[in-house]
């Protein structure tokens, strides 16, 4: 998706006003526009407002422009809600909104359970707020939404028509009245309060008041203005805070110097060109095409929105999107998860039935290699194994007989390698030495004190132990029998 391109909607009576529009350094451009015509409703709801025929016109021209946008916008027309100034008595915005509704229940006389409500605070007292409140029937924003959400249209706000116009002009109209007027409405905003000097008991708030209502194409509209612009005036006393009104006219009926002379105020014309281009420019814009930019630049950017949405059916289309995701993201996981471990399974089941295949194999050799032998465990089997290849290898070097049992060569190498462990300053001679199939028998003499030394070589060899022995001291030379068995 276009991550910068927004389509603004906005749903008059008897038309409906679409355009794509990007806002690049703080202006808005135009690049697609269309209209569709009101849809009359079926004959079952002849009484109640429908838009899902619209909705369906609007989604159609859009695939056949091949708009490519990233959310979706919408203003409604002033005839479809009621706007009210009420004055609440908490400052905190969260408390405001809280009781907003039921102190616009009171005031304006509807049933707050059947309404959805959008405020804005324009104004603090020591007292509480000043808030401008706009009502609208749930039924009719319901329908609405219901209705572009089945054309994959859902809109991120739905608000009044008038705070949608003041979004376009806001910085063209600092300290002056802006009127705005068409053949079948009228649009007065009002600078905000931080403006001018403050009021007894009042903090600056910064929000300009705005008013909307519907004309009919044969009213006078120079009328119509001059008694507007004196009623916007008087609100403000004897502390008048501006003697400028800069005026949007689209129906070629206001002569500016007749009426300059009728409200003794500096009447400008309002160069709108300045916050928004259109792709064709013209020399007055539709104020319906305006309204509907004005929707979609909400979208753009942080912006301060009163929308009907937001306590009565908040959006949720990114988050539904994120969850729908994350649903996809889980179930992917799951599925590979679970694809890895029947992998692990498959290949543990492998694994085991070919160590067990071996297992079997291994017990059967061991019985044939091990004649006579009992298998009781690997790990034992293992062991036994191991002693058996080492005592062949001492068989086949000459160190064992080949029945097992110590050879005679190999006790007289211990013997020898015992021998070589005596000290050089022991003379050692040897007179007989007598092997059996358990014991060596030694006789011979040594130095004085000699002996002594040759039985602790003896004792060290780890493969001799020390039997019975004496020795007897003649001619200076020490005499001794020795008596030696294999460990």
């Amino acid at each position: 998706m276009e991550q910068n391109r927004y389509l603004g909607i906005y749903i008059a009576s008897d038309k409906t006003f679409a355009v794509l529009l990007s806002k690049t350094d703080g202006k808005i451009e135009v690049l697609e526009r269309f209209s569709v015509p009101a849809a009359p409703p079926p004959e079952s709801q002849q009484q109640n407002f429908s838009f899902a025929e619209t909705a369906k016109s609007i989604a159609a021209v859009c695939t056949e422009k091949q708009l490519v946008f990233s959310d979706v916008a919408v203003a409604i027309d002033c005839g479809l809600y009621r706007q009210q100034k009420l004055h609440s008595e908490f400052t905190d915005y969260r408390q405001i909104a809280q009781t907003i509704k039921f102190d616009a229940e009171e005031a304006l006389a509807v049933d707050a359970a059947q309404t959805a409500v959008a405020f804005e605070v324009i104004g603090r007292q020591l007292s509480g707020s000043e808030v401008a409140t706009f009502a609208a029937p749930a039924g009719l924003v319901s329908e609405i939404i219901v209705s572009l959400q089945t054309n994959k249209l859902d809109p991120v706000s739905i608000e009044p028509d008038s705070i949608c116009f003041r979004r376009v002009i806001d910085t063209a109209g600092e300290d002056a009245i802006i009127a705005a007027v068409s053949q079948t409405r009228c649009f007065i905003i009002c600078p905000p309060m931080a403006g001018g000097p403050r009021l007894e008991g009042r903090e600056a708030c910064g929000k300009a008041t705005v008013r909307s209502f519907v004309t009919s194409e044969s009213q006078n509209k120079m009328s119509l203005l001059a008694r507007e612009i004196m009623m916007t005036t008087a609100m403000f006393g004897a502390e008048k805070r501006t003697e400028t009104v800069k005026i949007y006219d689209t129906t070629g009926q206001i002569d500016l110097e007749t009426l300059a002379a009728q409200t003794g105020l500096k009447i400008e014309i309002l160069n709108i060109a300045e916050s928004i281009a259109f792709e064709s420019q013209e020399d007055i814009e539709n104020i319906d095409l305006i309204i509907a930019a004005g929707a979609g630049a909400s979208l753009a950017g942080k912006t301060e929105k009163v929308d009907f949405r937001s306590d009565f059916m908040p959006y949720e289309g990114k988050k539904a999107a994120l969850e729908k995701t994350i649903k996809i993201l889980g179930v992917c996981l799951l599925v590979f998860f679970v694809a890895i471990g029947v992998f692990l399974q498959m290949q543990y089941y492998k694994t085991n039935k070919d160590r067990i295949r071996i297992g079997d194999k291994f017990k059967t050799d061991y019985v044939i290699a091990m004649s006579g032998g009992k298998f009781t465990k690997s790990s034992e089997a293992v062991r036994k194994l191991k002693s058996e290849i080492n005592r062949i290898k001492d068989v086949k070097s000459g160190l064992l007989s080949a029945s097992g049992e110590d050879s005679i060569e190999a006790k007289l190498t211990f013997l020898f390698e015992a021998l070589v462990g005596v000290p050089k300053n022991v003379n050692i001679e040897i007179e007989k030495i007598s092997v059996t199939t358990k014991t060596m028998s030694i006789i011979g003499s040594t130095n004085s004190g000699g002996y002594l030394q040759l039985f602790g070589a003896i004792d060290k060899h780890p493969k001799l132990v020390r039997g019975s022995s004496t020795y007897e001291s003649k001619d200076g030379r020490d005499n001794f029998r020795l008596t030696i068995e294999l460990q």
